[in-house]
């Protein structure tokens, strides 16, 4: 078993254990987090973002927009713009049951559910099922020698005060910033690619009992001229424990999900 594999049961095993047998030192309260403090820190000390999540859907269509794609689709250098041209609504990759990356899964409009024990926090999302494992600890990557491209990247965070600050790295490139159905534009092209250089940092605070606010700032220099910055996502906390398990079928086509995005 390599040191990868192990880390990977071992997070595995925290998260079914946080979710239906409770943290050491926490109690599984109804909103599915553990018990906090008067002062909303969790029973170890850091700040308490735990439970079920609901955020605003985004992004650009009907003559809005909503997540700055106005300004995203100005920073692509010229080659990726060609690049982008050659492509259609048919090359998102989570028409493919690829899982969407932040900041682009918190634009959905679908829960999330964040579950935290000392020294990690668990950030599952319900649409295309995935689980990011993100050590708050301040401690660096996982050493490049067992580090590997994937669409959610390498997670490394902080406390910063109130606020988890997540630095992403190591993405494979696949993911898009937003959806085929996004277009600010005339000539939009609803393509919305990244690169392996992509590089997202995060900020997760949580502005009271009941409200998540979520951040990011974008750089990808293979493909954009500058760093993007989109708005601020807000959460608004659900009064449910547990997320539901979306379904996506690869044999379905990308045919099947533009009906649905559309309807």
């Amino acid at each position: 078993m390599t040191t990868r594999t192990a880390a990977i049961l071992v997070g595995v095993v925290a998260v079914g254990a946080a979710l239906w047998m409770g943290l050491p030192g926490t109690v599984v309260d109804e909103n599915g987090g553990g018990a906090a403090t008067s002062a909303g820190l969790t029973s170890w000390g850091e700040p308490d973002l735990m439970g079920v999540w609901k955020g605003e859907t985004l992004g650009a269509s009907g003559g809005r927009d909503t997540f700055n794609l106005t300004t995203l689709e100005g920073l692509y250098k010229p080659e990726a713009r060609a690049r982008m041209q050659k492509m259609s609504a048919k090359d998102d990759p989570t028409l493919r049951c690829a899982p969407p990356a932040f900041p682009r899964a918190a634009i959905l409009g679908h829960p999330l559910q964040i579950v935290q024990s000392p020294g990690f926090a668990f950030i599952f999302t319900e649409a295309y099922p995935v689980a990011r494992i993100v050590p708050t600890t301040g401690r660096p990557h996982t050493a490049e020698d067992y580090r590997f491209p994937n669409h959610m990247g390498d997670s490394a965070g902080r406390w910063d005060g109130d606020t988890l600050v997540v630095d992403v790295m190591s993405f494979n490139g696949e993911g898009w910033l937003a959806g085929p159905l996004d277009k600010p534009t005339a000539a939009s092209t609803g393509v919305w690619l990244t690169s392996p250089a992509l590089h997202v940092v995060e900020r997760w605070r949580r502005i009271d009992a009941d409200t998540l606010e979520y951040r990011a700032r974008v750089e990808d220099p293979d493909w954009l001229t500058m760093p993007w910055e989109p708005p601020a996502v807000t959460f608004t906390r659900q009064p449910v424990d547990v997320i539901d398990e979306a379904l996506c079928r690869p044999e379905d086509g990308p045919e099947r999900y533009l009906t649905r995005l559309a309807s």
